[in-house]
């Protein structure tokens, strides 16, 4: 698992790598709030690319960031599911 962290990190900007992991955990609790639609989500998102833009970090290395986490947790999830 150590491996699989590693790469991510070596991969992907620290900047890069928070804002994807804030905008993944930030979206879930603006949706249990049912503030993600309309403009506190609006201007939620609006800080997250902000502050890429600022780090120098284009939208689409920022997606390749956001994939890079999902399967990353996925492949998690899944080695913590096998048996020890």
């Amino acid at each position: 698992m150590k491996k699989l962290l590693d790469a991510f990190e070596d991969a992907h900007p620290p900047v890069a790598r928070a804002m994807a992991d804030l905008l993944v955990r930030g979206s879930i609790l603006l949706k249990e709030y049912h503030m993600l639609e309309g403009p506190v989500g609006d201007a939620f998102e609006m800080f997250v690319f902000s502050v890429l833009h600022e780090h120098g970090i284009q939208r689409q290395a920022f997606a390749r960031t956001r994939v890079a986490l999902d399967r990353l947790r996925d492949t998690i999830d899944q080695l913590d599911q096998l048996p020890p």
